[in-house]
């Protein structure tokens, strides 16, 4: 091979390589921002740890996001609904969110409480 096709080869190599964790880097971000959505709107009835508070989930029917019957039972479309349209006391948040933030808040945030198979 030609000095050229070693650097040509050096060169993709690298760049590959930085390409591959600059993608990682924005994913962990994107979480991160969607974790301070949560915080924003939604912290105050389900609290951080998931379970809302007793209050909440007796007079308002909060679901506890770590109940393993509740995750079961709760499918990733309708929860996309109820975040964007509200549901009872729970106000709506299209227009208020983009559709990618409620999507992934269900996906990212509402599915983290689920226990890992092990603990179920």
């Amino acid at each position: 091979m030609k000095n050229y096709q070693y650097c040509f080869l050096f060169i993709a190599f690298f760049s590959s390589c930085f390409w591959g964790c600059y993608k990682k880097q924005t994913i962990l971000l994107e979480r991160e921002a969607i974790w301070e959505v949560f915080e924003r709107e939604c912290q105050k009835c389900h609290k951080m740890n998931g379970k809302g508070s007793l209050v909440g989930r007796v007079f308002f029917n909060i679901p506890d996001f770590t109940n393993v019957k509740w995750q079961d039972n709760a499918s990733d479309s309708r929860l996309i609904i109820h975040v964007g349209n509200g549901l009872r006391k729970m106000p709506g948040y299209k227009g208020k969110l983009k559709d990618e933030e409620i999507v992934d808040l269900v996906k990212i945030c509402v599915r983290s409480f689920y226990p890992p198979v092990g603990q179920r």
